[in-house]
């Protein structure tokens, strides 16, 4: 591999990763400075949960070019060629399950006795950076109903 492609290759590697990082607490630009529908609840159970990562579209066609470049020096001739598709395929098939791990984190699903409702809801929301619950039973909490559905302290 000449001294051009290792740092392309690692600019590349460096961002597929970082574009697979996500923070379960950032807000979607969509529910940005619009109102949203809200519900207050109380805590009535917490189960820890293993939130897994999704297939990626845009990981197979990272793996892909990442696996082609790598594979461009293997061989010669046909044997190239051969390498080339190889290389590809397989970091397509490696880009598009690995943000399945890469993706995964933990979290808790919160059992949640809605002020007023007979029946509770229960949602999954990710863990802070300690992996710890931001929540104890029984804590007053506000559900915000928006792209993804949060759950927030209520200050006291």
């Amino acid at each position: 591999m000449n001294k051009i492609k290792i740092p392309s290759l690692i600019v590349v590697i460096l961002l597929f990763i970082y574009s697979c990082t996500s923070n379960p607490y950032n807000v979607s630009k969509d529910d940005s400075q619009v109102v949203l529908n809200t519900d207050t609840g109380i805590i009535i159970d917490i189960v820890p949960v293993k939130i897994k990562g999704k297939t990626s579209d845009i990981g197979a066609a990272v793996g892909g070019a990442i696996g082609g470049i790598i594979a461009e020096d293997i061989g010669s001739g046909r044997g190239t060629d051969i390498a080339i598709i190889a290389g590809t395929t397989i970091g397509g098939v490696i880009g598009y399950y690995s943000t399945v791990k890469l993706g995964e984190h933990n979290g808790f699903q919160y059992v949640i006795s809605i002020d007023g409702e007979d029946k509770p809801i229960g949602v999954v929301q990710g863990t802070d950076k300690d992996n710890k619950s931001k929540f104890k039973l029984d804590d007053k909490v506000t559900i915000v109903y928006g792209e993804q559905v949060r759950v927030l302290p209520i200050s006291k």
